[in-house]
């Protein structure tokens, strides 16, 4: 075993044998992976609800129930654990939008959108951080939104089934799925309108965008 890994394997137990902290979550033996997956977790739930700028690095470790110092060793600063709990939510929605290929394109696509639209208002906050926030200009958080859309365009075509799409139907679909993304942010600020009207006129804005490009 890797030094940096032996002493974090020990700073995990060190901390298992110590008592809870009042208020904090109840503490379990865990591996460093688990530990890592729980931290994680707990992004999830902190980030989705209360700005980046209001999360104190101590309040994410009283909640985990371990130490300021054993947050640091899985990761250095509140920006890397930021980054961290992004990347599983993006991957996350990966998977929850996974394409139904039995459906009909459009139906694929809507289905997808239903799932986007209610996982971006049930972690606002994280949303808007990646799109407007504190972090917004972030060069690693603009590469994760940024492969976000990469991702989504081709997953996109395929659904559409177009293996060998143009290059004015890729910027087509390309520029939509940076709309979802926009238009999403703008609705999670306002919330003038419910989910159901939000994706039919984007379903719709894609349908003017596929036929534009044809």
């Amino acid at each position: 075993m890797k030094p940096d890994a032996m002493l974090l394997l020990n700073l995990c137990q060190i901390e298992e044998r110590m008592a809870p902290m009042p208020g904090s979550r109840v503490r379990t033996r865990l591996s460093v992976e688990q530990r890592r997956r729980q931290l994680i977790q707990l992004g999830m739930e902190m980030f989705s609800s209360r700005a980046y700028e209001d999360i104190l690095i101590e309040e994410i470790a009283h909640q985990a129930g371990i130490s300021r110092g054993l947050l640091y060793h899985y990761f250095p600063n509140k920006r890397d654990f930021y980054l961290a709990v992004s990347k599983a939510a993006v991957d996350e929605i990966r998977d929850l939008t996974e394409p139904d290929p039995s459906l009909p394109a459009i139906e694929q696509v809507r289905r997808a959108l239903d799932v986007f639209l209610r996982k971006a208002k049930e972690r606002s906050e994280g949303f808007l951080t990646a799109y407007r926030g504190a972090l917004a200009a972030d060069p690693e958080v603009r590469g994760l939104v940024e492969a976000s859309r990469v991702f989504q365009s081709t997953r996109v075509l395929k659904a559409l089934g177009r293996r060998d799409p143009t290059p004015l139907l890729q910027l087509a679909v390309r520029g939509w799925v940076g709309l979802v993304q926009d238009v999403t942010a703008q609705w999670l600020q306002h919330r003038a309108l419910d989910g159901e009207e939000v994706r039919d006129m984007l379903v719709a804005t894609l349908e003017g965008a596929i036929a534009g490009a044809s």
